[in-house]
């Protein structure tokens, strides 16, 4: 359930980046790309700490909350 969530808030990423850049208003346009540019980062830094993380742990652990928060704690 949790990878669910998450892979569709990170489907709907493209579509809502292309739609910031796309605002029709030329004075409007500047900070639309700007915060397009800060979504796409925020997201790159996710999906990094996404990889660090879930590349060692137990797939049988994955879809237990409890698991996430133990295996997030280890050093």
């Amino acid at each position: 359930m949790i990878a669910d969530i998450l892979v569709a808030c990170l489907t709907n990423i493209p579509r809502a980046i292309a739609m910031r850049c796309h605002e029709s208003a030329i004075e409007k346009r500047e900070a639309s790309v700007a915060a397009a540019v800060d979504l796409l980062g925020r997201t790159t830094k996710i999906i990094e700490k996404l990889e660090r993380h879930v590349t060692n742990m137990d797939q049988d652990k994955m879809t237990h909350i409890d698991e996430w928060h133990i295996h997030l704690r280890q050093p």
